[in-house]
């Protein structure tokens, strides 16, 4: 079987699941179509969580960089779940190995926390300790979303800095504005992308510190860059001076709060500060984590000297948790149970997954194909209105006018077969899956031209 093969012959470099994708999107109706509008209709009737949804997939269908919706129009997906997809879907090496008798014993009875599989010890230390940060040595598993792995990552550095400074009272995490961390109590305080997450939900009073608005490009920018980089670092300094900090997080592109990005010197400065006043430095890898943009962890970008204490991830790694250092010890584990913060199940599909990135060099692909987006996507802002392009990888985002320009070019962009997703005020960022590749930039470059054309 080729699945097999390509599972346990790392010589062998193949994408079979390209193979069996369309050429270009194939539309049958419009978007929703007829099938779609009366789910929409049915899931209205008993609850509320059809305003989430912006379509309904039909997953069998659904290959590589495409997916079908409920009416057959096979869209090309740039979204993936809000960058939770690495591996396309249905890949073929990923459905041969889920066919195993382990996935299979997993889903005949999952294993909680407090009564583990046996290989799951095994199963941890061979498939989440070869890729952990270089400056952290343990990894603490929770219950799947990146909220989860934020908000425990939270009570470790809480609980840390209580033990270290036990007469400290009110101790905070700093956040930076136009961060998204979660929508829990400790998580939406320190998220501050949008203030219709907090309306009506009461939350701590931790502070906020500003991150740069960096102008792009930078480096033709880089005198006021610099500038503005060095005021918010100053402004950080005298937030952590009350000696009351017991972490600050950031995330290497602040993802929901318009994909800001600034220097490696910037987030090394934030570093380097939290170090000083003691506080932990957190570093929120969730949706920037394994490879969408061109290394496995987003803050390999800053070089050597990054050096983070936790480091939380979620979304494509298929399970959450975080790696941290061994001298930030969890004192009682019940303080951090969930019932299941081990999931073997996601477990064994990311140790596959990996496998699978290994073998196709996924993470030199998202660099090399996200060399070329961001090539074609400045000659396209020079006879379009979109700007602002920036990003690492294919973790690419460019801006419009305005928020309603936005929202009007992902609404065309759909109608023409392309699933986008927006971010901030106006900006529209780009999620492929790692098996994104020229042609399929190539696509959604010309979908996008067309889409820009037509709203102009």
């Amino acid at each position: 079987m080729k699945g097999f093969r390509r599972l346990y012959n790392l010589t062998i470099p193949y994408s079979p699941v390209l193979t069996q994708e369309p050429l270009e999107p194939i539309l049958r109706t419009s978007i929703p179509g007829p099938k779609a509008q009366a789910l929409f209709a049915l899931t209205k009737e008993f609850s509320q969580d059809y305003q989430t949804a912006k379509l309904f997939m039909n997953l069998e269908k659904s290959i590589g960089n495409y997916l079908v919706d409920a009416d057959g129009n096979y869209i090309l997906d740039t979204y993936c779940h809000i960058a939770s997809l690495p591996i396309g879907y249905n890949h073929p090496d990923f459905v041969y190995a889920l066919n195993s008798n382990d996935h299979y014993k997993y889903v005949l009875q999952r294993p909680t926390s407090n009564l583990p599989d046996k290989n799951l010890p095994t199963l941890v230390r061979e498939t989440l300790m070869p890729i952990a940060p270089k400056s952290t040595d343990e990894v603490f598993l929770t219950c799947g979303c990146g909220t989860s792995a934020n908000e425990l990552a939270y009570k470790l550095a809480l609980t840390h800095f209580k033990k270290n400074n036990p007469n400290a009272v009110d101790p905070e995490i700093i956040s930076f504005d136009k961060a998204f961390h979660g929508r829990l109590f400790g998580t939406l305080t320190t998220t501050r992308s949008k203030g219709l997450h907090k309306v009506a939900t009461p939350a701590f009073k931790w502070r906020g510190a500003s991150f740069p608005e960096i102008k792009f490009p930078y480096v033709e920018n880089e005198t006021y860059n610099q500038k503005v980089e060095k005021e918010c670092l100053e402004q950080l300094e005298e937030m952590l001076k009350t000696k009351n900090v017991a972490a600050t997080i950031i995330e290497p592109i602040l993802s929901e709060g318009g994909d800001k990005i600034a220097s490696p010197n910037f987030f090394l400065g934030v570093q380097e500060l939290s170090k000083k006043y003691g506080a932990l430095f957190i570093v929120d890898e969730v949706q920037t984590g394994v490879g969408p943009t061109g290394k496995f962890w987003a803050h390999e970008h800053w070089g050597p000297r990054a050096d983070p204490d936790i480091v939380t991830f979620a979304k494509k790694m298929q399970v959450s948790g975080f790696f941290h250092k061994s001298h930030i010890t969890i004192e009682d584990s019940e303080d951090f149970y969930s019932k299941y913060n081990a999931d073997h199940i996601r477990l064994l599909n990311f140790k596959t997954i990996w496998r699978i990135m290994q073998i196709d060099r996924l993470i030199r692909n998202a660099s090399h194909t996200g060399s070329f987006l961001k090539g074609r996507l400045s000659d396209i802002s020079k006879k379009y209105c979109i700007s602002n392009i920036r990003g690492l990888g294919t973790f690419l985002a460019y801006d419009l006018p305005n928020e309603a320009a936005a929202g009007k070019l992902v609404k065309e962009l759909l109608s023409l077969g392309v699933n986008a997703g927006l971010c901030g005020d106006k900006s529209i960022r780009m999620r492929p899956s790692l098996v994104f590749k020229q042609k399929h930039a190539e696509v959604y470059l010309d979908r996008l031209e067309c889409a820009l054309k037509r709203l102009s």
